[in-house]
């Protein structure tokens, strides 16, 4: 049993990313966090860190996507929190996965709500696990054939992380969900959700004003855990330059991504390397408002109409992170000088990117940081991707501002300029030309 003796020596209360959120820790290592300021209506989030897609191996790829799927989606589970006034959601992503409960009145009620169904969980499933399964394997195929935007990403860290942890679909695969058992699905929640070291509790609205009393209803919470249960070593990822092109000319367009490896987690670039995506950020063809946004890669976009959309990322994870873009094209017939135009501007994050430009990403960055708090599964997103670096948002913000135009080329110079490069292409790409010809527009002469 993991209970702390009392609350007085369970926490350690510190100040959060933003003024009024509190930080506690209890002894059996569960992190509890408040924030009374938000707008939003009570939520309950429970962070489960190191329970996402790259805890899972290639044999029960899509056990991750089962538990967020449940959790969401079953009927008896649904009608018990209607019952309660609440709806439930989950997010899942590569290093973790939330549970959230909304509304409701009391923090004990949705506490226990969570500890009965995700982390002492012991329903055997038997009765619903078909069909659970067939709402994932529909989800996948959704995503495949109707979602191509995200696709192409999923099909980026496939090549990019070949045969290691990050390379894993989010969702999973048709095959690995179709053969999981209910020995896999309560194997990966006793070896994920019970260890308590890598759960947090968010708690924001009105129920979240008393922060003691979220720390004694968390510190009544009765957790074991399963000492029996081995989990797996879990593999280093690492980048591969590689392509995938899965050629489909019924499609109307051409979605194509392509990315260096770039900062993870804990890498003192990384907030670098997110102000070099938003150089560049994003754009959309059929907003008026997206054309005017002073970046010089527009200019020969927009002339020639050779792109519907794109979008500049930094994508971190703990083991290695991926800067690049994603873009969709209907003008299949200019893909090259598309590319080419691209990769061109990236060449000036080396060597010519002005002051201007910097200071313009760093407001757009930090207006994007702004909005963490919006929900939850944001917040827990910014808990997840800065705390271990960051004890607030205005550190944060100071290290933005410090950012110069220097450090932003020593950046690009390391991580982009003739590096090698990962590209995923779906649709209509007969134009997307091979790897070499993409991967050497990487560099340029310069005298």
């Amino acid at each position: 049993m993991l209970r702390a003796q009392c609350i007085n020596k369970a926490t350690r209360l510190s100040r959060g990313f933003a003024t009024q959120i509190k930080h506690s820790k209890l002894n059996n290592g569960i992190s509890i966090y408040t924030n009374p300021q938000s707008t939003t209506p009570n939520e309950i989030t429970l962070l489960v860190e190191n329970a996402g897609v790259t805890a899972e191996t290639p044999y029960n790829n899509g056990v991750a996507h089962f538990w967020a799927n449940y959790f969401q989606s079953d009927p008896s589970l649904n009608q018990l929190a209607n019952k309660q006034g609440t709806t439930l959601s989950s997010n899942l992503q590569r290093d973790y996965q939330t549970f959230t409960v909304k509304g409701g009145d009391q923090v004990k009620d949705s506490l226990n709500f969570l500890q009965e169904n995700i982390l002492q969980n012991e329903k055997n499933h038997v009765e619903t696990l078909s069909t659970l399964k067939d709402q994932v394997i529909s989800k996948i195929i959704n995503q495949e054939e109707n979602k191509q935007d995200l696709a192409v990403v999923e099909h980026l860290y496939s090549t990019a992380y070949q045969n290691t942890p990050l390379a894993l679909p989010l969702l999973g695969t048709v095959e690995t969900v179709k053969e999981l058992t209910r020995d896999d699905i309560q194997k990966f929640a006793q070896t994920k959700f019970n260890k308590t070291d890598n759960l947090s509790i968010l708690v924001s609205g009105p129920q979240a004003q008393s922060h003691e009393s979220v720390v004694e209803a968390v510190n009544n919470l009765q957790l074991t855990q399963n000492a029996n249960v081995i989990d797996h070593v879990q593999e280093k990822s690492s980048f591969l330059g590689s392509e995938v092109r899965l050629r489909d000319d019924t499609l109307p367009y051409a979605w194509i991504s392509i990315a260096v490896e770039s900062e993870a987690i804990t890498s003192p670039d990384r907030l670098t390397s997110e102000v070099a995506s938003y150089i560049f950020g994003s754009y959309n063809a059929f907003e008026p408002r997206s054309r005017l946004q002073g970046i010089k890669l527009l200019d020969n976009l927009q002339e020639y109409q050779l792109c519907d959309n794109f979008n500049h990322f930094q994508l971190t994870n703990r083991d290695s992170g991926l800067w690049g873009m994603t873009t969709r094209t209907s003008n299949v017939g200019n893909i090259d000088d598309l590319i080419h135009f691209i990769l061109k501007q990236w060449n000036r994050l080396s060597i010519s990117i002005t002051e201007t430009e910097l200071n313009r990403a760093k407001a757009q960055f930090k207006l994007a940081l702004a909005n963490k708090y919006s929900t939850n599964d944001n917040w827990a997103d910014f808990l997840v991707n800065y705390q271990s670096q960051f004890k607030s948002l205005d550190e944060i913000y100071k290290h933005i501002d410090s950012i110069t135009v220097k450090d932003l080329k020593h950046w690009a110079n390391k991580r982009l300029w003739d590096q090698d490069i990962a590209i995923a292409g779906m649709g209509q790409i007969e134009g997307l030309l091979d790897y070499m010809r993409i991967r050497n527009d990487m560099s340029m002469m310069r005298w």
